[in-house]
């Protein structure tokens, strides 16, 4: 899986989700570290506040809140450091 500065929201949990299986391996740079739940409201005249509402909790028990997720390799060429990995697998 590849993450940078864009990975973000739902792909950082997406990366949280997958990290407990031993056959994913990340690479690339640290995510935008968008990890909280919102909730969205809509006010009476219809402008809309997010307030972040929950934090995650990763299998470990460790809480991220806006914590920024690292890849297992850090690396400027995230797509060739996976390539190489998938080519030295048995």
């Amino acid at each position: 899986m590849i993450l940078n500065r864009r990975t973000a929201s739902s792909g950082e949990l997406t990366a949280l989700a997958l990290e407990p299986n031993l056959n994913v391996k990340t690479f690339g740079g640290d995510s935008a570290g968008y990890t909280s739940i919102n909730d969205t409201y809509t006010m009476y005249n219809g402008a809309q506040v997010n307030i972040t509402a929950e934090k995650i909790k990763k299998n470990n028990g460790r809480v991220l809140f806006n914590n920024k997720i690292k890849p297992d390799v850090q690396t400027h060429k995230p797509i060739v450091q996976a390539n190489k990995c998938l080519l030295t697998q048995n």
